[in-house]
């Protein structure tokens, strides 16, 4: 039996949160939800096997620019997919994120078919598309 793709989603939002499990879960995936950046990096921390993090930028105290920032200079997560989501839809916060090291970026309110083929791009290596 093969292990399913396990994912940390990172938002402030408990309503994202649990729509986003409910449709990664949906898949297949395996997904553990956290609340904030520093969760996120104290997850990550104690527990390194994740696939891909799905990561809010528009969080209080640590936002998602720099919790992407301390995920990639940390040498046992430099290589893990992490996919940015937010309402700021801006070509500039897209490069952004692209240039600080995500994988890809999804647009709030998302499209769960959206979700889904990014998060499997993602997983298996394929670049960011627009």
């Amino acid at each position: 039996m093969t292990r399913s793709n396990r994912i940390l989603v990172v938002d402030d939002q408990p309503d994202i949160l649990e729509l986003t499990a409910a449709v990664l879960e949906g898949a297949g995936y395996e997904v553990v939800t956290v609340g904030g950046g520093e969760e996120a990096l104290d997850r990550l921390d104690s527990d390194p096997t994740f696939d891909l993090v799905l990561l809010d930028v528009n969080m209080p105290r640590m936002d998602g620019w720099e919790t992407l920032r301390v995920v990639r200079a940390d040498t046992r997560l430099a290589r893990l997919p992490v996919v940015m989501f937010s309402v700021r839809g801006e070509m500039r916060d897209k490069v952004t994120g692209l240039q600080e090291g995500a994988a890809d970026w999804i647009p709030k309110p998302f499209q769960l078919d959206e979700l889904l083929f990014r998060v499997r791009r993602a997983l298996t290596g394929g670049g960011a598309i627009a």
